[in-house]
């Protein structure tokens, strides 16, 4: 009876987002545009998961993606037989509901001891990471054991079966960071004896862990040649993994999560280039890393600006097609953080380059399933046209901007100033004085005559505040340069407007009006204005830490593929 009820409730959910979508005037996209990541225990048993998927079944729009788990641990592979057949279940309800399954495999090196217990790591006969002052870390794994990577193949073809759209590899696939190992400084990888022995062999050297650890700290040379060699394992784990996949289920995306720090590069770089080897098919990235609460809410959207910085560190790949941001929160319960916390992330990221959105923002374990739906998933459904209409809108374009040093702090961004975070059209440096400017210092009118005065250095911007406005604001332009759409993000607690925008480089299309889309709210249509031979559009108002988009009328409906 309880599974009838939840297939009727998926079809509702189905139908529902049809609805939504088609009122929105966009077709649902073929890359999930917004993903729900879930942890183990919201479905390894099947009440727990009824419950939750009755929560996201009820607000339809919340997701279209949902990513299941592996767990963690190294358990026997009949644990994850079983497992795989309770996800095999769940896995008819999402596709039932239109919801693509994908599914992320949560530990491959181990995140840390403290992530693990002996029942969970009950297949581990190969030695664990190790450190370089020898301690070997007992829920954590050295890249290359013959048996570890057995291991994975064999876990990795065990889920195939299942039939995932993509699989995520969890960001523990890194050189350092496996608590309460020591791998500060140069002191990143494993040190164990067969890694020190393949270090040898590959260099022709002859280290001792102790020498070895030594000499990393003063010699760039050797250092370099081990660093590579640690980034070489974790890719050999990648490669595992993917092979292990494929050679079940060759359609399933290759995806990774990683941090997005610069330290992180090489490791993102190399990992995302050998998922593509293996399947020949774009791959997925989600960079990452921090910023959970919503007690400092500057810090989670500069996450999600500085996140987008990596795309264009990596060297932009053409093979990586999915760009999405680790929106995540700890421990995932009703204080953590709110849903306008996670949208507001989640709208700057797809304003700096990525191309869709991921939350990992509840836990079964933690709160009732209502809870969440009622604070979480009800006000993501309510956002999702204008985050999917965003995202469409700006597909194929590229933000338009200064570029500017990744800054710990959102700064000159404040001002409604355009900026390039990472991939995009720049305009122009801004100099030191430039990015050091703080708003909270300067009058309305100063800010004013700083944006006016850059407008004019560059010979036009495609869009310019003209109005007292304390935010992000970020503009995309079509391949011919012509105006696509600009959004704002107000970053105060209190409501900002009218905000008057000029406009520049607008297509015929647009026929006179333009239309104001923002999040939880209903869209406005709005007359584009002449004046002194110059173009604007008026925003009425732009909600506390919300943000929206403008763009002509039928700029979503002329994207529909």
């Amino acid at each position: 009876m309880l599974r009838n009820s939840i297939r009727a409730v998926a079809a509702i959910f189905a139908a529902s987002l049809a609805v939504s979508t088609a009122r929105c005037g966009e077709l649902t996209p073929s890359r999930p545009l917004m993903s729900m990541r879930l942890r183990a225990n919201d479905t390894d048993m099947k009440e727990v998961w009824r419950t939750n998927f009755k929560a996201i079944a009820e607000n339809p729009g919340c997701c279209d993606e949902i990513w299941f788990s592996t767990g963690t641990g190294a358990p026997t592979l009949d644990w994850h037989r079983a497992r795989a057949e309770v996800l095999a279940e769940a896995v008819k309800d999402a596709k039932a509901a239109g919801i693509v399954p994908s599914l992320q495999f949560q530990a491959t090196i181990g995140h840390g001891d403290s992530f693990g217990t002996p029942e969970m790591f009950a297949m581990k006969m190969w030695t664990g990471w190790t450190d370089w002052k020898g301690a070997e870390m007992r829920y954590c794994n050295c890249p290359r054991q013959d048996a570890f990577l057995k291991y994975l193949r064999d876990v990795s073809a065990i889920y195939a079966k299942v039939g995932f759209a993509a699989l995520w590899i969890d960001d523990d696939l890194r050189i350092r960071y496996h608590r309460p190992a020591d791998n500060n400084g140069r002191h990143v990888g494993c040190f164990c004896n067969t890694c020190v022995a393949a270090f040898n062999a590959e260099t022709g050297g002859t280290w001792t862990r102790q020498m070895l650890a030594k000499a990393v700290e003063t010699d760039d040379a050797l250092y370099a040649k081990w660093r590579a060699f640690s980034v070489q394992g974790i890719v050999l784990v990648a490669k595992t993994v993917a092979e292990g996949f494929r050679s079940v289920s060759p359609d399933t995306m290759m995806a990774l999560q990683h941090a997005s720090g610069v330290d992180s590069d090489d490791q993102v770089g190399e990992v995302l280039k050998v998922l593509h080897a293996v399947t020949g098919k774009p791959v997925g990235c989600r960079p990452g890393g921090g910023s959970y609460y919503d007690d400092d809410p500057n810090i989670v959207v500069l996450k999600s600006i500085n996140a987008a910085a990596l795309r264009k560190r990596i060297g932009d790949p053409d093979y990586v097609k999915v760009w999405t941001p680790e929106i995540e929160s700890w421990p995932r319960t009703y204080y953590s953080r709110s849903a306008q916390g996670v949208l507001a992330e989640g709208f700057s990221a797809l304003m700096y380059g990525f191309n869709s959105v991921s939350f990992f923002v509840s836990n079964g374990a933690m709160e009732d399933a209502s809870l969440y739906g009622r604070t979480m998933w009800k006000p993501l459904a309510e956002a999702s046209r204008v985050l999917r209409g965003y995202a469409r809108v700006t597909d194929g374009c590229e933000p338009v901007g200064f570029t500017m040093p990744v800054e710990k702090k959102i700064g000159v961004r404040n001002m409604a100033i355009p900026v390039i975070s990472g991939i995009g059209r720049s305009v122009g440096e801004l100099t030191k004085d430039e990015v050091g400017k703080n708003a909270n210092l300067l009058t309305s009118a100063d800010v004013q005559k700083f944006r006016d005065g850059l407008d004019r250095r560059v010979g036009g911007l495609p869009a310019v505040v003209k109005s007292p406005f304390m935010g992000l604001m970020q503009v995309h332009v079509d391949k011919d340069g012509a105006l696509r759409s600009v959004a704002l993000m107000n970053l105060r607690i209190g409501e900002q407007g009218p905000v008057r925008i000029l406009l520049r480089g607008v297509p015929s299309a647009w026929n006179g009006a333009a239309v104001w889309r923002e999040m939880r709210r209903e869209p406005v249509t709005l007359n584009i204005e002449q004046a002194g031979g110059a173009t604007y559009v008026t925003v009425p108002s732009v909600g506390a830490w919300n943000g929206g988009y403008l763009s002509g009328a039928e700029a979503v409906s002329r994207l529909q593929h």
